[in-house]
């Protein structure tokens, strides 16, 4: 055999090895060799949408749930889909999702969200859009006389590089995490093969906006203590979520601790109570097939964590719920919301 092609043969095979090891080794971070212990806090029913719910949010004062519905499988098939939100009256019966917004900009397309209740009592809703093309947008509601929120106004930011999350503070401020931080090749690179934290998370301080936090990985889901001075940033490269304490009157964030996750943490939602209820991609194979077959499903996963305790509330396969990106409790029910099912999942706790 030539030289040269002895090389070639040896070349093709170290990368055929590197090639199968890194694989392996993202299967085993991802889960995918994890056997799952189905939970569930009761019975579950569906509530049927016209599109997925990413996130919810509760307004636990109105006992409404308002939630980001975008037909975002259509999104991925790369239709030309525009979404809303809506709201449910959590003790109406039976549950009807309603169109929640009196007004929306063109190309509107939700993704996180945050309420803000303002001294005089009317709320606003703060929502992440992506409409088409290269620009993020924070986009404004105010609620109206006939409680549904009417666009009031726009924030556009260089720092705006992948939002995925938002949690408002103020009646303009804001802090918005970031999934991705890498602007070129190289970093995408690092940031997607070998799980470098360049992600980031913002803080607008209702006139210009800077970096709060940064060496995350993957930050895609935020919540906020009902004190409003800690900050949990959840990380889903990470497998962890970040706490920070967070000063009020500046916006900065000081990391304080990591909280260890068994598997890739999505949303964060906090109760009245303080404890984090957060959602959890058990097995990130599954979900990225998932996104290219509706048929294969992806596990589903919300854990409780309250007093230095992790507690798995919900467990399934994706058989009921695939791909759940949120789990919200309020009162004796549990709500789950997913990427790409065009349902919420109601689980009524024991």
């Amino acid at each position: 055999m030539k030289a040269w092609k002895k090389r070639t043969l040896i070349a093709v095979a170290a990368f055929v090895a590197i090639a199968g090891v890194f694989t392996l080794e993202f299967m085993s971070f991802g889960g995918q060799f994890r056997d799952l212990s189905f939970q569930t806090p009761g019975a579950c029913t569906a509530l049927p949408l016209e599109a997925s719910a990413e996130d919810i949010q509760i307004d636990r004062n109105r006992r409404v749930a308002y939630l980001s519905s975008l037909d975002r499988r259509g999104l991925v098939e790369g239709k030309a889909v525009e979404g809303t939100v809506l709201q449910v009256d959590l003790v109406a019966d039976p549950l009807r999702a309603l169109p929640a917004l009196s007004s929306a900009p063109p190309g509107f397309r939700p993704h996180g969200m945050s309420l803000y209740r303002m001294g005089d009592g009317k709320q606003r809703l703060f929502v992440i859009s992506h409409p088409e093309g290269d620009e993020h947008i924070i986009e404004i509601f105010e609620q109206d006389a006939d409680d549904r929120f009417a666009h009031i106004g726009s924030v556009r930011d260089p720092l705006l590089i992948s939002p995925n999350a938002i949690v408002a503070v103020g009646p303009q401020q804001f802090y918005v995490a970031n999934d991705k931080g890498a602007t070129g090749f190289f970093d995408r690179i690092a940031e997607s093969v070998f799980r470098s934290g360049l992600a980031t998370v913002v803080y607008f301080d209702g006139g210009s906006t800077r970096v709060a936090a940064g060496d995350l990985k993957s930050a895609v889901g935020m919540g906020i203590a009902p004190d409003g001075l800690t900050l949990y940033v959840a990380e889903t490269l990470g497998k962890r979520v970040s706490v920070y304490t967070r000063n009020p009157l500046s916006g900065d964030l000081t990391f304080r601790q990591h909280l260890a996750i068994d598997g890739s943490p999505d949303n964060i939602n906090i109760d009245a109570a303080g404890a984090l209820w957060i959602a959890v991609h058990a097995k990130l194979i599954d979900l990225i097939r998932h996104f290219g077959d509706p048929s294969h499903h992806a596990p589903t996963t919300i854990l409780r964590h309250s007093a230095g305790e992790t507690t798995p509330i919900y467990v399934n396969d994706g058989a009921e719920i695939s791909a759940g990106s949120v789990g919200v409790a309020f009162g004796e029910r549990l709500y789950i919301g997913s990427i790409t099912e065009p349902k919420v999942l109601v689980c009524r706790m024991r």
